[in-house]
């Protein structure tokens, strides 16, 4: 029964409450940053927690959760911004990443001074158009210093807070990111690494891919070649081919690959095309060597 009560007693008093933070458990926080206060035209960063500055210890500082951004009402249209953030400065490290999904452009993790103090700080994607509604956190946050704080370092193309927010530089992300799925369905556009959005892909990746096995599935094969019918070019045919455009017939020039690029599954099979064709040029060859053999034993 005393269980009871203070489980009533608590629901009231939580549901009583009408300010900015609700704390939960261990630093679980619900907190309302506000806007920009200043509106359009205007850059921000938000302050996460305080970062070690490589100089002195630090006690437990982290940020992980959501940071969602509005705008929209009957005069503006609508627009959403959304960051999942995971960073944390302790001791003698920082560590962070980020996931943002945004219609404009990505929420990118810096470090800044502010105050004299080192930050880890989240850039908000720039419109002219600010949110209206402000940022909102949901998740779990420590600080020794400021904690999800808005300041802004620009307002209608003018450096602002310059005396307070300096020395503002990328933080890359050196946290590992694993996913373990039975099965992954993908149903949109994927970019990795660019903000361009080319028609026509649904994966585009800007750096290195490594990957155990890539299978590409091909309609055509050339095995045609090895058909009797087939005519390949005679050699001088090639060698006259080759001296007037210095590449392969069929393979792409070094200047229109440098321009667009390969796809992988037709060049292996232009390539392989090439390789039986010169297969069957060894096999003549080899036939004229022969014969000729034949002759000079019978002179």
């Amino acid at each position: 029964m005393k269980y009871i009560y203070s489980l009533v007693l608590s629901l009231f008093l939580v549901s009583g409450l009408n300010a900015q933070t609700i704390t939960g458990p261990a630093g679980y926080r619900v907190i309302n940053l506000g806007d920009n206060g200043t509106g359009d035209y205007t850059r921000s960063l938000i302050l996460l927690h305080e970062a070690y500055n490589n100089v002195t210890p630090l006690s437990f500082n982290n940020a992980v959760g959501t940071i969602t951004a509005f705008r929209g009402n009957t005069g503006a249209f609508s627009r959403i911004n959304i960051a999942t953030i995971n960073t944390t400065s302790a001791y003698g490290s920082n560590s962070g990443t980020i996931q943002s999904y945004a219609e404009d452009s990505p929420w990118k993790l810096k470090t800044c001074m502010y105050n004299g103090k080192k930050y880890m700080a989240l850039e908000v994607p720039y419109l002219d158009a600010y949110h209206n509604h402000g940022y909102q956190f949901a998740g779990w946050t420590n600080s020794s210093a400021e904690n999800l704080k808005v300041v802004n370092y620009m307002a209608n193309g003018q450096p602002v807070n310059q005396d307070i927010l300096t020395d503002i530089q990328d933080f890359n992300s050196n946290m590992t990111e694993t996913h373990n799925a039975k099965d992954l369905n993908l149903y949109a556009n994927v970019n990795i690494g660019t903000n361009v959005t080319s028609t026509g892909y649904q994966l585009q990746v800007k750096g290195n891919v490594r990957a155990q096995e890539i299978k590409v599935e091909m309609d055509a094969w050339p095995d045609y070649v090895f058909e009797p019918s087939y005519e390949k070019l005679s050699l001088t045919e090639l060698e006259s081919f080759i001296k007037t455009n210095k590449h392969l017939p069929e393979i792409p020039s070094a200047n229109t690959v440098a321009k667009e690029g390969i796809e992988l599954g037709d060049m292996n099979a232009r390539l392989l095309k090439k390789i039986e064709e010169l297969t069957l040029y060894v096999i003549e060859l080899k036939k004229e060597v022969n014969q000729l053999k034949k002759e000079n034993k019978l002179k």
